[in-house]
């Protein structure tokens, strides 16, 4: 007999939740750190194209893991179901985290321009 707690449910492998999956888990901090070396290595003062990728690269992540853990029963590193709290904790680390890195990134470009 099928154990009824490990089926797969044509929800949770649709194309679009793997997709949700692989793009907040990998893809989307890929582009997060693409986007940092980026700067440092064209030593790009001011605000340029990478930075709006950036910029819009961070929301898309947040909102991803978002609908991840709401719509398509999330789960944790540990395998228990993420909740709202989990989700929270994770869209202020990756907004902390990505805005300093982005600050770091274009504090050592001024510094290393003069």
């Amino acid at each position: 007999m099928a154990d009824p707690n490990h089926s797969n449910s044509p929800q949770l492998t649709s194309p679009l939740v793997v997709f949700l999956r692989v793009f907040w888990m990998v893809l989307g901090n890929l582009i997060l750190a693409v986007c940092i070396l980026v700067i440092l290595t064209q030593r790009i003062q001011g605000i340029s194209i990478t930075d709006a990728v950036f910029a819009v690269t961070i929301p898309l992540v947040i909102v991803a893991r978002y609908l991840d853990v709401t719509r398509f029963s999330g789960r944790t590193a540990y395998g228990e179901p993420a909740s709202i709290a989990h989700w929270r904790r994770y869209a202020l680390g990756v907004l902390l985290g990505s805005i300093t890195a982005w600050a770091c990134a274009h504090g050592a470009v001024f510094l290393l321009a003069r």
